[in-house]
């Protein structure tokens, strides 16, 4: 069943780093699954072997003068952090997409995303969630995207970049590696899904076959996706595509918002856009 949307209040020591050594926080980059931008430049890295660490999955806001996130996620096992100054004349676009893509390569499971102004308060992301004054400007020069990869072991990845008033770009990510294992069902909300097919072009859904509660949980996500944009038109590609698209129709998606395509891979589903 879909993670329910509830706020929860983000507790300020879950984000603060346990104390280490130098060598540690030089070890932060090197923990990480990708490889940087390759134009950019280190402007900070920390490492922390066991910490506390929310991970947030929804907007953020300051309610009674308290920092409430719409979703979170509490992870607790190893932190990296990372930032990185866009340096070259390129564009914090160009370094998302350069991280990004290697993440969406692995197996994963999208949890949020969020640009510009629906993603909240600049000033609160940065100085209260990434706890980086570095990364505060204007509230539409913002993007974050969060993820869950699925491979061995597990890890928990947020993305966040911003353009400062002073033109200065930067990115910086979070990679959380649980001590155990999080066995909690995570799905994305249907504009999260809508606004990653938009900018990367395609989906990446888990396998299927054989897991009727999470073809039906994916089902209601994207019925309700496809609902939000009345002329969007998809390809759907994978060994589990052809049960998706009986499953989509069936739920009064109309059959010609759907081709099938390709039947890699051969576990899950790839879904584009078809323009």
């Amino acid at each position: 069943m879909a993670l329910s949307v509830r706020t929860l209040p983000l507790l300020l020591g879950g984000f603060m780093l346990a104390s280490g050594t130098a060598a540690q926080a030089a070890q932060a980059l090197d923990q990480l699954v990708v490889s940087p931008f390759p134009h950019s430049r280190v402007t900070s890295e920390a490492l922390s072997a066991q910490v506390d660490h929310p991970v947030v999955i929804g907007s953020v806001r300051r309610i009674n003068n308290q920092l409430r996130a719409e979703r979170e996620i509490r992870v607790n096992g190893e932190l990296a952090q990372v930032t990185w100054e866009i340096t070259d004349e390129y564009t914090p676009e160009d370094a998302f997409r350069h991280v990004l893509g290697q993440l969406v390569e692995q197996p994963h499971t999208l949890l949020y995303a969020c640009d510009g102004r629906e993603c909240g308060s600049s000033s609160l992301w940065a100085n209260q969630v990434l706890h980086n004054s570095q990364l505060y400007g204007p509230e539409e020069g913002q993007r974050y995207l969060a993820l869950r990869l699925d491979s061995e072991p597990q890890r928990f990845v947020s993305l966040y970049s911003i353009t400062r008033g002073n033109r200065r770009s930067y990115l910086h990510i979070e990679q959380t590696t649980p001590a155990q294992a999080v066995e909690q069902a995570l799905y994305p909300t249907p504009s999260t899904l809508l606004k990653v097919l938009r900018s990367e072009e395609k989906l990446t859904l888990p396998a299927l076959a054989d897991n009727p509660e999470l073809t039906a949980s994916w089902t209601r996500l994207l019925v309700r996706m496809m609902r939000l944009d009345s002329l969007l038109r998809v390809q759907l590609d994978g060994a589990d595509a052809p049960a998706l698209v009986d499953a989509l129709k069936e739920a009064g998606v109309a059959a010609q918002r759907m081709t099938l395509g390709s039947p890699e891979p051969a576990a899950g589903v790839v879904i584009r856009q078809v323009r």
